[in-house]
């Protein structure tokens, strides 16, 4: 008797059945294998943190090691504005910290970290845990402690997120004969935007995420140009507030996604994320001075998904 062999149809089956099991198996094996990649580079900057703390305890036998911000060349660390630096003996993969601090207990916080050249979303020390946003219920708010200056470059990614009343998002507001103003506003439903000696009700719904940008005195909504300043001052004198104007007067409801304010010459001022602090309680992290911005108002912000 001859050996019945596979028909054609038979054939085409097996391969469609494979190519169905392919496409189920293969995205769950890359994902696994990118999991494992990211791992890999979390446990680097793990290996690389703890090199660092023992790098300090020894050094600390022989001398003291002073407290604050340092940067990172190489495996060497260097205190920020000062000649101190120390050595630290690891060999793993390279790692960049664009945040090494030491604190007053001898602890150690890493953040914003490269591992051979690629970002991971990862923290050692556990400083802070990083959400999409933070969100005002109307009655939170945020001194930035910076007055407005037009020479100065505001930046606030937000959303407004209910219908109810007018109210800040940011702002110093103070309603002079030279009108020393600088905000951005709800007003019916739409963005208000307000700059020194000039003010304009746009016809940018409020309740959408936009991006708001001042630069040189000009008010900028996703890049589209809406609002010259004609004012002379320098300075309003007060500081900008964040979900409010200054002193916490007039607050709004939206969520910040991201806030900063630059000088003239490009440079950071102020730098501030959404986070969770160490206790778990939402408030504004800046990166320039390192340090947590917590809410002036009554009642916690709404934090959104972590990140």
């Amino acid at each position: 008797m001859k050996n019945k062999g596979f028909t054609l149809i038979e054939l085409l089956a097996v391969i469609v059945i494979l190519a169905i099991i392919a496409l189920i198996t293969v995205p769950t094996i890359l994902n696994i294998i990118n999991d494992a990649r990211i791992e890999s580079k979390k446990r680097s900057i793990d290996l690389y943190g703890r090199s660092i703390e023992l790098a300090i305890a020894r050094r600390s036998l022989t001398s003291e090691v002073p407290k604050g911000n340092y940067n990172t060349n190489g495996n060497t660390l260097t205190l920020n504005d000062s000649d101190f630096s120390f050595e630290v003996e690891y060999n793993g993969e390279k790692v960049e910290c664009d945040f090494v601090q030491l604190h007053e207990d001898m602890t150690i916080a890493l953040d914003d970290c490269k591992v051979d050249g690629a970002k991971v979303n990862y923290s050692y020390g556990d400083i802070y845990t990083k959400v999409e946003y933070l969100e005002s219920s109307r009655t939170q708010w945020i001194d930035t402690g910076i007055p407005y200056n037009k020479t100065d470059s505001i930046y606030c990614d937000f959303e407004g997120v209910d219908n109810v009343g007018d109210g800040f998002l940011f702002g110093y507001y103070e309603k002079t004969d030279d009108f020393k103003d600088s905000y951005c506003y709800k007003e019916n439903g739409k963005i208000q935007i307000g700059l020194i000696g000039n003010w304009q009700n746009t016809t940018y719904n409020f309740n959408e995420r936009h991006i708001i940008e001042i630069k040189n005195n000009t008010a900028y909504i996703d890049s589209i140009k809406v609002l010259v300043g004609t004012g002379d001052s320098e300075k309003t004198g007060g500081n900008i507030a964040l979900f409010s104007s200054q002193n916490g007067d007039r607050k709004g409801s939206s969520r910040i996604y991201k806030f900063f304010i630059k000088n003239s010459n490009g440079d950071f001022i102020i730098d501030l994320i959404p986070v969770l602090d160490k206790e778990g309680t939402p408030c504004m992290y800046d990166k320039v001075e390192k340090k947590f911005y917590y809410n002036q108002g009554t009642g916690d912000f709404i934090k959104g998904p972590e990140v």
